[in-house]
């Protein structure tokens, strides 16, 4: 199994028990409430600020991969800005679904995962690159931003291979509330089971 493919396996599974917890769980509050409003409103922030991050890395990253080391854009101010905006993607999901267990595994499951993840890719951009890689490692960390750092690209060419993936990812990202909403439905109508209702 090749690099890519063990990393794309390790972070769906890590994926696994969150969706498990997005379907069988539900908040103790009721679902007009002002606190449902409220935890569902910061959800769809977090969401919009991962998809923000993400597509924005896409753009910089889409079709250069492995191709060469990308280092302007979000890559100027943290190694991994992919991952971050996936880690405010899982947070504005587990808000959204309003599943306190469901942020409590984030950390738990899709945090280390992700670390495992980015450390593998971290070692295949060291093989790829020595010397320009060991130099960014140097001076860019790896998840927290240095806004300092910040170097633009003048110019951007995009792959519509790379656009088709943008797209994806925000049709993927806006249905989440639609699919909460669903799921509200459907445990209220008594077809799919509520096994625990968090306190």
């Amino acid at each position: 199994m090749n690099l890519r493919k063990a990393r794309v396996m390790l972070l769906r599974l890590s994926a696994a028990p969150l969706v498990f917890l997005a379907v069988f769980v539900r908040p103790p509050w009721a679902l007009e409430s002002g606190i449902a409003f409220s935890v569902e409103f910061a959800g769809y922030l977090f969401l919009l600020a991962g998809l923000t991050i993400r597509m924005w890395s896409f753009l910089y990253i889409g079709g250069r991969k492995s191709r060469e080391l990308v280092t302007e854009g979000p890559y100027s101010l943290c190694r991994n800005p992919l991952y971050v905006g996936t880690f405010f993607l899982v947070i504005g999901a587990g808000l959204c679904f309003e599943n306190l267990p469901m942020l409590a595994a984030t950390v738990l499951v899709f945090v280390p995962a992700h670390l495992i993840a980015a450390r593998l890719e971290e070692k295949h951009l060291e093989r790829l690159f020595p010397t320009e890689y060991a130099s960014y490692k140097r001076t860019v960390p790896g998840f927290l931003p240095r806004f300092r750092n910040y170097r633009p690209k003048e110019e951007l060419v995009v792959r519509l291979r790379t656009v088709r993936r943008i797209m994806l990812d925000t049709v993927a990202v806006l249905l989440l509330p639609e699919i909460e909403d669903l799921l509200e439905v459907l445990h209220e109508a008594g077809a799919i089971p509520v096994l625990w209702q968090f306190p």
